[in-house]
């Protein structure tokens, strides 16, 4: 188990992007990591995620939700994304049935499906921002 301690030390200088549209699910999810010595960055829409995206190239983590307004859903935030061809890993959280056909055979994104406990956002950040991650998830593979 890690301690508090080691958690702010790997999450130092680890900017995360949250984009939510729901305030009180933003609210917790900035809470929670900044807690953890995490940068949070949030967004209340795709278009305004795109703009925090392009001004802060060092984020490391982009948190997404599926049901965004604004005339961009999370599914044509992906598929830009993708197009970008941009490498940070994307944590989708979504209630959406369908969160894992829009996540499949993308290496770039793994699913959380809502409602989730906040120690499952944890484990699966700290995957995803070990450096090595890639190797891990590879790793996983071979033995499923």
């Amino acid at each position: 188990m890690m301690t508090e301690a080691t958690t702010n030390t790997n999450a130092a200088n680890h900017k995360i992007l949250a984009i939510e549209d729901d305030p009180d699910v933003l609210a917790l999810y900035k809470s929670y990591l900044q807690k953890r010595g995490y940068e949070v960055l949030s967004a209340t829409g795709a278009t305004e995620g795109i703009s925090l995206l392009l001004r802060n190239p060092d984020t490391r983590l982009i948190l997404l939700d599926l049901n965004l307004p604004g005339g961009m859903s999370g599914e044509e935030w992906i598929a830009w994304y993708v197009a970008q061809g941009k490498k940070t890993p994307v944590v989708v959280a979504s209630g959406k049935g369908d969160i894992l056909t829009i996540t499949k055979g993308n290496n770039r994104t793994a699913a959380l499906t809502k409602p989730f406990h906040m120690e499952e956002l944890q484990e699966l950040i700290e995957v995803l921002l070990a450096d090595d991650w890639h190797e891990q998830v590879s790793e996983d593979k071979k033995m499923h």
